[in-house]
């Protein structure tokens, strides 16, 4: 090592006499990166093999969580579709689906999210816009009309906000079409408290909307659904909101940790459930920093399972990852995008998640267009079958650069989980306002490095061109309201009366006193009520979020 230091120190002042095209050069968490790295800086992070590295599929599982990863299943190609109607939604599902998707998430629109029915005045002119509308069972049997469950590799819904309906529909839609929950796997993200923090279709307050959260979990851990999804704890929105460091997966794991603690109350072990939650890992704007952050991130994940909480399961211990291929889309020039987003899929590979889907070329300039979806299928596609980049486990492992990366990421995640959990954990993280200052000043800061042209974006505000921006967008067909209401009337004239209120009463009755709400919820989904009629029950008894100002 003398010597290798000997060599260094010539060699920076060799390398400072050459000019260089910036003053400091920063990634996207805002670290400095050096000009070269060298085993020195590993020896300066303490790094050892054995206890921050080890091999693929042992802890700390920071190279994977199997030991032969892609070479034995490549990420599921997952796709994010859902517009209009249900038969609207259905006829693309069956297109990506024979272009060679593995996984369905559902988007559902807007109303959906914040528990409205499509003929509430507060649905108005949202209707199917950003996502498809489900109002009801009938709507979920609308979308996989001939396509049947068990012939995917899982089907996903976002559902924050209501995640014992959206379990409940899911279940139910299996009945219908005559599987067992054995036979198919379901991923919900149901993270409501990412919701206070970043997305804002939050419903209820803070506390009794994560027990609606930890409900989903503790249903799957009692039943047997331990091949199933119930919790996808989200870092990617937390960013995308402005966190802007690492900040992302420091409050995301303290937003885990607080669901946890929250099932463990339940009289659950650890091991009975710690398996079932993934997590959403967050985009990058650096290539390197998104492949050091996830690797950072199982690494902080299996350490806290094991010396927190003294879990023992290796599923447990091993975090799952889901990852949405963006590239910092722009308006301009959109064709470019299909380069960001192959890029930041490459990023995603090279990190090792599980779970992988990417946006498309238009998103955004609207609901992507068929064109697009099929080239964002093709890429991951391309990925995994041509050019031999699932052929080897993290073959970046080991690199000076991006080790040391992965140890700095990981120190700056562990700083902001360990403050949150010093002010007492996220639901006090939210209520007094930390969160926001913190996304504010992430968001002010990528904001005037955008100003400045520090953080370049091509086409945008460097490079230029003078020419129109595209006005072609994939449109919603303004009738989707009306045959969407029309849909509901007559699910709602068909249906037993009777036994709708009987149901909606036994979800009150559970909810009142603090039971796990799904079972019952799950009959009130089998007799076609509404996700609206189940909301204003909880609305009933928690009434709704009101911030204290520093939203």
């Amino acid at each position: 090592m003398e010597k290798l230091r000997e060599e260094f120190r010539g060699w920076r002042e060799r390398a400072a006499a050459q000019p260089e095209r910036r003053q400091a050069f920063r990634n996207d968490v805002g670290m400095e990166i050096e000009p070269v790295y060298t085993p020195l800086h590993l020896e300066e992070r303490g790094f050892d093999y054995v206890q921050h590295l080890g091999l693929p599929g042992e802890f700390p599982f920071t190279r994977g969580i199997t030991p032969n990863m892609y070479r034995a299943q490549p990420p599921n190609i997952r796709v994010y579709l859902g517009y209009g109607t249900a038969v609207d939604t259905n006829q693309r599902l069956k297109k990506v689906l024979d272009w060679g998707a593995e996984e369905i998430q559902l988007a559902v629109d807007l109303p959906t999210q914040v528990g409205y029915d499509s003929d509430n005045e507060m649905a108005a002119a949202e209707v199917g816009r950003v996502g498809v509308a489900i109002d009801s069972l009938q709507d979920m049997e609308e979308v996989f009309r001939d396509v049947p469950l068990n012939t995917v590799r899982r089907v996903s819904m976002l559902g924050n906000s209501f995640g014992p309906i959206a379990l409940s529909l899911f279940l139910a839609l299996g009945e219908k079409q005559g599987l067992s929950p054995s036979e198919y796997v379901v991923d919900l993200q149901n993270d409501v408290l990412k919701e206070y923090i970043a997305r804002g279709t939050q419903i209820y307050p803070v506390e009794p909307a994560m027990r609606l959260s930890a409900d989903v979990v503790e249903y799957c851990a009692r039943n047997g659904l331990h091949h199933w999804y119930p919790l996808t704890i989200c870092i990617n929105h937390i960013n995308a909101a402005g966190a802007g460091s690492s900040a992302g997966a420091g409050f995301a794991l303290a937003n885990a940790r607080c669901y946890i603690d929250e099932l463990l109350s339940r009289n659950l072990s650890i091991d009975d459930f710690a398996h079932l939650l993934d997590m959403f890992v967050d985009e990058r704007d650096d290539f390197f920093v998104a492949i050091a952050n996830i690797r950072a991130t199982r690494r902080v994940w299996a350490q806290m399972m094991r010396a927190t909480y003294g879990a023992r399961n290796p599923a447990a211990l091993a975090l799952r990852l889901t990852a949405y291929a963006h590239g910092r889309e722009t308006l301009q020039e959109p064709i470019n995008n299909i380069v960001r987003i192959a890029f930041a899929t490459l990023a995603y590979y090279l990190g090792g998640v599980q779970f992988l889907y990417n946006a498309s070329f238009d998103e955004v300039l609207s609901t992507p267009s068929e064109e697009s979806v099929r080239v964002a299928i093709r890429t991951q596609q391309i990925l995994a079958e041509e050019l031999g980049f699932g052929n080897t486990v993290d073959p970046l492992g080991g690199s000076y650069y991006l080790e040391s990366l992965t140890s700095d990421i990981q120190r700056d995640i562990m700083t902001d989980l360990n403050r949150v959990t010093d002010m007492g954990g996220s639901m006090n993280a939210i209520e007094n306002g930390f969160f926001q200052r913190r996304l504010t000043e992430g968001a002010v800061r990528r904001q005037r490095e955008f100003d400045s042209g520090e953080r370049v974006s091509v086409g945008v505000n460097k490079y230029v061109s003078k020419v129109a921006l595209p006005n072609t967008p994939f449109r919603i067909d303004w009738e989707v309201e009306k045959r969407q209401r029309e849909a509901l009337a007559r699910v709602k004239a068909a249906r037993d009366d009777q036994r709708v209120k009987e149901t909606l009463a036994a979800v009150h009755a559970a909810a009142d006193r603090r039971e796990n709400v799904v079972p019952t919820v799950l009959e009130a989904v089998r007799a076609y009520a509404t996700v609206g009629e189940i909301c204003d029950v909880f609305r009933s008894i928690h009434g709704e979020f009101k911030n204290k100002g520093h939203f």
